[in-house]
């Protein structure tokens, strides 16, 4: 039975592509149809019935939360230097939900343009951290495909399904569009009071490039780890599993109270940055009061 690839969705219904190529098609889904209680979502893989509805969607290899999107290989989580300001703490947020989906994860610099030689210097040194993690970074202008990693982004983006991610503003629909022009993916400036973005995708597509795929996803101005509790932020925070095989509790939360940890002796021997711990710490903090509300419901 042939299996369609869902671009998108609409009140008009979803955008289909056959799997094995062809004309994009409109369906609708019969009754109501989910996978694993999650209903159709971008990057769902669908068979027909005879009437043209959706009536089943395949097992998916990988699973988003936010943004909700399936079967994606990699997350590019997308960050700029400036305008908005690049934090480690909000990487480290995007980074540990996407470990949590045990999807592979690459890193993004934009708008390198803005910054000085010395600047991006300093940015390189910082984020190596996350290249010895294993996390492939790049940095460039997405207005410039020559410049800087662009053509090593290229070669990285075939062949792959690569979701975009990352806060608003940062560039992902210039990116997009400089990456295939014919895009003419929907790009507002940022508001010059608040030095941040509109969010001009408002939902999530999925747009064929290069024998693969790309995901743009809405931005966020408020990005909150969902679906994840204490010890499971312990266990896919970036860079704590080589180290939390070495705690004496299998349970351990990583804090500064804790017996035989082996992430505090990793941060005492400097193999932990105090500010990657440091964001580890906030982070857990408000992990611990959602829980707190959940339990309240």
């Amino acid at each position: 039975m042939p299996k369609y690839l869902v671009l998108s969705s609409s009140s008009l219904g979803y955008s289909l592509l056959p799997e094995e190529g062809g004309e994009i098609i409109q369906s609708h889904k019969r009754g109501k149809i989910t996978y694993r209680e999650t209903g159709i979502v971008i990057g769902d893989l669908v068979e027909l019935d005879e009437e043209g509805f959706i009536h089943n969607v395949l097992p998916r290899k990988s699973y988003l939360q936010r943004p909700r999107l399936a079967n994606a290989d990699s997350i590019l989580i997308i960050n700029s230097l400036k305008k908005p300001a690049f934090s480690t703490y909000l990487l480290n947020k995007f980074l540990s939900m996407v470990n949590f989906s045990s999807i592979h994860a690459a890193i993004l610099v934009n708008k390198c343009d803005l910054l000085t030689e010395g600047e991006i210097q300093m940015a390189k040194e910082k984020l190596s951290y996350y290249e010895r993690l294993g996390y492939p970074v790049f940095f460039l202008s997405s207005l410039d495909k020559k410049a800087y990693d662009f053509p090593r982004l290229e070669s990285y983006l075939s062949g792959r399904k690569v979701a975009f991610m990352g806060q608003t503003g940062v560039g992902k629909s210039t990116l997009l569009n400089t990456l295939d022009p014919t895009l003419r993916r929907k790009v507002d400036a940022l508001y010059p009071d608040v030095d941040r973005g509109r969010h001009t995708t408002k939902e999530t597509i999925l747009i064929p490039f290069r024998d693969g795929y790309l995901y743009d996803t809405p931005g966020f101005s408020d990005f909150q780890i969902v679906d994840m509790n204490e010890v499971e932020l312990s266990t896919f925070f970036p860079g704590f599993e080589g180290f939390s095989k070495d705690c004496r509790f299998v349970d351990c939360l990583h804090l500064a109270s804790a017996k035989d940890c082996g992430i505090l002796k990793a941060l005492r021997e400097g193999k932990i940055p105090s500010w990657c711990y440091d964001d580890y710490c906030k982070i857990h903090e408000e992990v611990k009061e959602a829980s707190k509300w959940k339990k309240r419901r």
